[in-house]
């Protein structure tokens, strides 16, 4: 029996230079997780879950 649930958690940064000399960078990270025995396809379909912690970059 595979398990179809999973979650998809997203973050992002905003970062610049220390002097204030340069642009600001920014970062996102997705990680995509599901526990115990999954379809080889679990991550190709919407996730079960979205814990989208993205804020504001300006």
């Amino acid at each position: 029996m595979w398990i179809r649930q999973w979650v998809r958690w997203q973050l992002n940064y905003r970062f610049s230079s220390a002097a204030g000399v340069r642009d600001w960078s920014y970062w996102l990270d997705t990680f995509n997780v599901a526990h115990g025995p999954v379809a080889p396809d679990v991550f190709l379909s919407e996730p079960t879950f979205l814990v989208d912690e993205r804020g504001p970059v300006r």
